[in-house]
């Protein structure tokens, strides 16, 4: 009987359908019992570890305090937020288990590679993310979530895979990221009714906001969170969360019923006495005193809570000092600084009576008791060490300038240093209310600091710039005038610069003020107004002191006193600052060796080889231009020329040109002996190979330095005043050119042993 064609297709199909089936099954079935089962099991071995830990830890109670308007959280900018570091496996608690998670990454590889058709790949992604999510791996474990989120975007474990790959964003502070995966957590999560995932999700939302400073907009996924939860336990911890944020804000009514509506969840006994624990404190705020001790009488008084006596009896001392009893607060503070030793809450409460007498005005008391409140890591650490910095400053400062202020008052005639320590205590004092937010306070004494601090203080610029940053809100027109104040007379500072932005001013408005005093400087100078001059230059280094002016001036003073005035001791005390403000300028460098040269004279010490007179080495080399060059004249005598007269020294020409003309007029006297032999004559002459050397000194060596001193130094003198006299206004080509001709005629090389500064 021979089988249809078309049957033995049909039954082909059905046998192949079947032995495929069959093998997907038997794959399944490996992969399941050979490798995902132990993975599985290696995972849940490896957190229930975790739990014991954790359970071992000894827990206390958190600390909470109402947050004042000047609180400092405590936030970490680097490292992982606070509010995901329980997530965070720490390397000890983690070593029991190494050898598991390896394990689990290992046999999850292995699935992937050899079952990648299987039921189990998207548990495998799963399991081998959360294994590299407890090795703190944060990446790895990122891209497994994204590989299951990719491939199974509605599988049963994407609400997980959501949830873990936010925490990794959080915990790597991609707070961006973090918070828009925990949006789609919630989506994901309330598509396929996974209320545990979705009221974790809507926990760490509010803890993000919460990080944020956003306390309102924290309150809303914990509703959320509390609304969607089915656990008993979780329901009430997120419960307890929101009622101790409002507790935080000051909310204590609203904070008191959510605090009670906790004991209608199944709190654990932790959650349990913290719950009553903040309710008491609520009450007491509330000035429900009574209330609140008979809660507090009942957790003293339960066995289950005997180790934390120490946080019942902190908020019998918050209930004295709400009550003001000054005298039994102090007996409480006596005994538990013996009975319960650090006990954070405790520490809290020192922060809350330092804040009290803050509010009082009671500066040097509050300061005190901020002291001892940092004294232990609590959330109230940074503001009370800013407080207690703070309020320390203010206790030196006031003290300082009290008796300056009370001769101010009376009228008394200050000096200019008196005046610029009352402005500096003043401004110290301003700036801290302004940091603790006492803003009127703060323009008080910034105004006071600017009307009393000299104009020749460095700082004035400062005070003046804050006491106008103060009153801009109240006075804008003062405030614009205070500015233009700073910009005339301290532009180049920074609260100048700021000032010119804020006005519109441009950059040329600096450039022109100090390159026009300058100017007026030389002017006088040259004019021979010689004390105005100076007080020109001297403003222009204390006004502009970075500018490349401040050297020139120094150097212009200096000059002044040795030059004109002949004051050296005055041109001395200017060369030294000048060296000591602008050791690398230029002119520093021109006349430190003088200095030194000149103080060793002075002293009548040995005068050390650096600066001894340098002997001139004769050279080997034949000098060429022997043939050409005159016999050397002896020193302080013109070289004799061809003709067995006097050579013209080209200085001499430059300094003296009616004696050289009359020099002339003698060797021209006999012309008829000149037309006698006239080619005689001619070859006699000495002519130089280069017609440049007629123009060189014949008692200059080959160092190119002038053993004639003060000839040198009386040409170059008239060189500049015939600088002057053509009108040069670029200042810095007339000074630069002069000046340093000049310092090196003042015998600052070391072929001098006159002093470098005349008297």
């Amino acid at each position: 009987m021979k089988i249809s064609s078309r049957k033995y297709l049909g039954w082909l199909i059905l046998f192949s359908g079947l032995f495929i089936i069959g093998c997907r099954h038997w794959d399944n079935f490996t992969a399941y019992f050979n490798t995902y089962y132990n993975a599985d099991r290696l995972i849940n071995e490896a957190e229930d570890e975790f739990d014991y830990q954790d359970e071992k830890r000894r827990i206390k109670p958190r600390v909470f305090v109402p947050e004042p308007k000047m609180f400092i959280r405590d936030k970490q900018k680097r490292g992982v937020p606070p509010f995901v570091r329980e997530f965070v496996i720490s390397q000890q608690k983690r070593q029991p288990v190494n050898i598991k998670l390896d394990s689990v990454i290992i046999k999850g590889s292995k699935i992937l590679a050899n079952h990648p058709k299987s039921y189990y790949v998207q548990g495998t992604l799963f399991l081998m993310a959360k294994a590299y999510f407890y090795r703190n791996e944060w990446l790895p474990s990122q891209i497994k979530c994204s590989e299951l989120i990719d491939k199974y975007p509605g599988g049963e474990y994407s609400p997980d895979a959501h949830l873990l790959m936010a925490k990794n964003l959080l915990i790597q502070r991609k707070f961006y990221s973090g918070k828009i995966l925990l949006s789609r957590t919630v989506d994901i999560a309330w598509q396929l009714r996974r209320y545990d995932i979705l009221s974790e999700a809507f926990r760490l939302e509010a803890e993000v906001a919460l990080y944020e400073d956003d306390l309102e907009g924290a309150l809303r996924p914990y509703r959320q969170a509390v609304a969607q939860s089915d656990d008993g336990a979780m329901s009430a911890r997120w419960q307890l969360d929101m009622a101790l944020l409002l507790y935080r804000m000051s909310e204590f009514e609203r904070a008191e019923a959510e605090l009670v509506k906790v004991h209608d969840f199944s709190p654990d006994y932790m959650a349990e006495y913290e719950a009553y624990l903040y309710q008491a404190a609520c009450l007491n705020r509330m000035g429900k005193y009574e209330l609140a001790s008979e809660i507090l009488y009942d957790l003293e008084n339960d066995g289950k809570y005997e180790e934390w006596k120490g946080y019942a009896f902190a908020e019998r001392m918050n209930a004295l000092l709400y009550q003001d009893k000054p005298e039994e607060m102090l007996m409480a503070e006596q005994y538990a600084d013996t009975a319960f030793v650090n006990n954070p809450l405790i520490i809290a409460y020192y922060f809350s009576r330092a804040m009290k007498l803050y509010e009082n005005d009671k500066y040097s008391r509050a300061g005190k008791y901020f002291g001892r409140s940092r004294t232990v890591r609590t959330p109230v650490f940074k503001t009370s060490h800013k407080m207690y910095k703070l309020l320390n400053e203010y206790d030196r400062s006031y003290s300082r300038v009290s008796p300056i202020f009370d001769r101010f008052e009376k009228g008394d005639d200050l000096n200019d240093s008196t005046k610029s320590e009352m402005a500096y205590y003043t401004f110290t004092i301003g700036r801290i209310h302004e940091q603790l937010e006492n803003n009127d306070s703060a323009l008080y004494y910034y105004k006071l600091s600017a009307e009393s601090t000299p104009l020749s203080d460095e700082q004035s610029a400062r005070y003046i710039y804050s006491y106008a940053r103060t009153v801009r809100a109240s006075d804008p027109y003062l405030a614009d005038s205070l500015l233009e104040v700073v910009v005339d007379l301290y532009p180049l500072s920074e609260y100048g610069k700021d000032a010119i932005t804020i006005l519109g001013f441009t950059d040329e408005f600096v450039i022109d003020t100090v390159a026009e005093l300058y100017k007026s400087g030389s002017d006088l100078r040259r004019f021979g107004e010689f004390d105005f001059a100076i007080l020109q230059f001297k403003e222009v280094y204390n006004r502009f002191p970075k500018t490349d002016y401040a050297p020139k001036a120094l150097y212009a003073i200096g000059w002044i006193f040795e030059k004109n005035l002949k004051l050296p001791d005055s041109a001395l005390y200017y060369y030294d600052l000048l060296i000591k403000d602008y050791p690398k300028s230029e002119y520093a460098l021109s006349v430190k060796l003088s200095i030194d040269y000149y103080r060793i004279i002075q002293s009548g010490e040995p005068i050390p080889d650096s600066l001894r007179t340098r002997t001139k080495i004769a050279s080997s080399r034949p000098d060429r231009r022997k043939r050409y060059m005159p016999n050397p004249a002896q020193p302080g005598q013109p070289a004799p020329d061809a003709l067995g007269g006097q050579a013209i020294d080209p200085l001499e020409l430059l300094n003296n040109p009616s004696g050289i003309i009359k020099s002339a007029q003698k060797t021209l006297s006999n012309p008829q002996e000149l037309l006698g032999s006239p080619k005689k004559f001619i070859e006699s002459i000495d002519f130089p190979s280069n017609p440049l050397d007629l123009f060189s000194s014949p008692d200059k060596d080959k160092d190119g330095k002038n053993d004639k001193g003060k000839d040198d130094d009386k040409g170059k003198d008239d060189d500049k005043e015939k600088d002057d006299d053509k009108g040069k206004d670029d200042d810095k080509g007339k000074d630069d050119d002069n000046e340093k001709d000049d310092d090196k005629g003042k015998a600052m090389d070391s072929t001098k042993t006159e002093n470098p500064i005349k008297p």
